[in-house]
């Protein structure tokens, strides 16, 4: 599976330049950031806005290219601190930073993501149970416009006429009240069947 795959499956459903153009604003926001991060120097303290590419990507983008565009926030942040002339005692130290630098950016990252895909269920979730309760006003008010007209019923074919049509009572249950119904067979009218057919079989005998 390819990453652009990954992020179909994990993301939003974007246009492929649309998805560019977030990627684009991305990486020239954590280029803007770290420019103004290395201006101001390793006295001020520029790493929260790091955070800023990084949850963009992830609101709009998937898992695969939040995650990339964190890794890359931490290698610039790396690469500043020592192009700003930090000096650490020991150089394990500068590699610990950039590492827990890396973890808060997916973390937020991720954490942007989820919110997006939690958002998006639950407008999706809203807009099933609109349309449910449409349906059901929908059936409540066919129900009440039947219950208050007079219904005929054929004598003979047991067809019921609807807004001048005969109508069978299936293609009734089906298309005025939306009820699935399947077919079967009740104890009399199986005891029925029995009987003639013993009937048909008697003069034989």
């Amino acid at each position: 599976m390819t990453s652009a795959q990954t992020d179909r499956q994990d993301g939003p459903e974007l246009s492929l330049i649309h998805r560019v153009k977030i990627i684009v604003v991305s990486l020239l926001c954590l280029a803007t950031v770290s420019y103004v991060d290395y201006v101001t120097g390793y006295e001020m303290l520029f790493f929260v806005f790091y955070f800023i590419p990084v949850g963009v990507c992830g609101w709009y983008m998937g898992r695969l290219a939040t995650l990339n565009i964190a890794l890359l926030s931490g290698a610039s942040w790396f690469l500043v601190d020592i192009l700003s002339g930090h000096h650490y005692p020991q150089e394990v130290t500068r590699c610990w930073n950039s590492f827990i630098c890396f973890l808060a950016f997916a973390i937020i990252g991720y954490a942007a993501h989820h919110l997006k895909r939690s958002r998006d269920k639950e407008r999706e979730a809203r807009r099933e149970l609109e349309q449910t309760l449409a349906e059901l006003q929908e059936s409540t008010r066919e129900i009440r416009n039947l219950q208050s007209q007079l219904q005929v019923v054929c004598a003979w074919t047991h067809r019921l006429r609807i807004e001048g049509k005969w109508v069978t009572l299936d293609e009734f249950l089906t298309n005025k009240l939306n009820v699935k119904i399947s077919h079967g067979i009740s104890p009399e009218a199986l005891a029925r069947i029995k009987r003639e057919l013993s009937e048909d079989r008697s003069p034989d005998s």
